[in-house]
């Protein structure tokens, strides 16, 4: 079994495929919650099929806490709360027991695209990877076999193999800082009136059910509710971005909106897409993530052959790539 312990959601499946799932776990607005979404997982899943449980992280990061070493120390003590005999993968791919986060914690911090990466990598091995999910997005060169990418999330921006933007829970502010509409240009405003979802929503690239009660991704969307998922509401929110009501911009300059967010995160990922695969000569894309729609038409944009790995493995696993990749890590 593998687990993913984000600031949002924790992903767990099996390496079989039987169990997956991903719960809404908003560690960044209270760590408890933790604890409370790692018992209803135990409650769920057969413990006597379970041979071994490995666990990655990113929630560390989360405001909640004062230092990134801190939120390991908690990731830690909740998992191992909750499961027996854990391992944890660190910044060298490398499963070490519980008691080695102790000695030092900063090697285990957002490791979750590590496991991705080494398991790709056992397979594909001249590609470049890449993960777009709800928050993030991770660019990962593999070359030779061998992960080419830096080991923190600091070196990562810099290098463009970490881009803060993801399909559902970024703010479009962050994208847009001026937005066009009917031949002029709009600063817009700083507040959180809309996240990519909605503008998704609206463009059709997301669909009602990809996020509804049913979905893996049910609650990554900002707002509680299911009357709020629909496009017209999607709209309502991001006409606000403009400081406006939906009367009054219009339909269509909305959807033109939407089409700009998408446009700008394409641009960022045609940046890093484009300086790897010159630099290494490499024309392959792997991609995991609900956000493979955004890594294949910046494929086409720069020609690049572009393999969705939902194809091999399904949209389920796909969703919950690195949570997979580390129960399959400790199977082998």
């Amino acid at each position: 079994m593998g687990i993913d312990v984000g600031g949002a959601n924790t992903k767990v499946a099996t390496s079989d495929g039987s169990f997956v799932t991903s719960i809404h776990a908003p560690v960044w607005r209270n760590r408890a919650i933790l604890y409370d979404v790692l018992y209803e997982i135990k409650k769920e899943i057969d413990e006597t099929e379970i041979v071994s449980a490995g666990a990655v992280m990113t929630g560390e990061i989360c405001g909640c806490f004062e230092t990134k070493r801190e939120g390991v120390s908690y990731i830690k003590k909740a998992v191992c709360k909750m499961f027996n005999d854990v391992k944890f993968l660190d910044n060298r791919c490398l499963f070490k027991n519980s008691s080695d986060l102790d000695k030092d914690p900063a090697s285990f911090a957002s490791t979750n695209w590590l496991a991705s990466a080494r398991f790709i990598a056992e397979e594909y091995k001249d590609v470049i990877f890449v993960d777009i999910g709800s928050t993030t997005t991770d660019v990962i060169l593999i070359k030779d076999g061998k992960i080419k990418a830096r080991r923190s999330d600091l070196g990562r921006l810099k290098s463009g193999e970490l881009i803060y933007s993801g399909v559902l829970r970024t703010n479009v502010s962050c994208l847009l800082g001026k937005i066009y509409m009917k031949g002029e240009k709009y600063k817009t405003s700083s507040e959180h009136f809309a996240t990519t979802a909605d503008a998704y929503l609206i463009t059709g690239c997301i669909k009602r059910e990809d996020i509804g009660c049913k979905s893996l991704n049910r609650y990554c969307y900002p707002f509680t509710g299911e009357k709020g998922k629909n496009r017209i509401s999607a709209m309502r929110r991001l006409a606000r971005v403009l400081c406006s009501d939906l009367e009054e911009i219009g339909e269509d300059d909305v959807v033109h909106i939407a089409e700009q967010a998408e446009e700008a995160q394409v641009n960022e990922l045609v940046t890093s897409l484009e300086r790897i695969s010159e630099k290494y000569g490499l024309k392959n894309i792997v991609s995991v993530g609900i956000g493979d729609f955004i890594v294949e038409k910046t494929s086409e944009s720069l020609n690049l052959d572009f393999l969705p790995l939902s194809s091999v493995y399904g949209k389920e696993l796909s969703a919950v790539f690195p949570a997979y990749a580390v129960a399959k890590l400790l199977d082998d």
